[in-house]
């Protein structure tokens, strides 16, 4: 258990600042979407942004896990976890492009959609 205690605390002091600004604007695009109708009555066009908003802290997730492993790879010392921590931040690398692709496309697809019938 204290194995355990000593690795998150470890993970917690390598987790940059752009995660909690992420998980921020997640909650907040999150609840904006949900109470869209009490928050934004007359304005039609607020829906568009805060889902783009909700994206765009989505699509930095990946981006922060594998920068995340990246720096725990630094901070273990054991060879083994070294090359393990590197190969997952490699993998959240090439995750984070293929999700940012995706992203993008649906994100336009959105926009496209929603200029066409306004």
């Amino acid at each position: 258990m204290t194995t355990l205690l000593h690795f998150a605390r470890l993970v917690l002091r390598l987790v940059p600042p752009l995660l909690w600004w992420a998980l921020g604007g997640l909650v907040f695009s999150l609840l904006n979407n949900v109470f869209h109708a009490e928050l934004w009555p007359s304005t039609p066009a607020a829906r568009p942004v805060v889902l783009t908003l909700l994206f765009g802290c989505l699509l930095t997730l990946p981006w922060i896990a594998a920068r995340v492993a990246w720096r725990l790879s630094d901070a273990v010392e054991s060879y083994f976890w070294k090359a393990v921590w590197r190969f997952a931040a490699l993998a959240g690398y090439g995750g984070a492009v293929l999700s940012l692709l995706g992203g993008m496309v649906a994100i336009g697809f959105m926009w496209t959609e929603w200029i066409a019938s306004n």
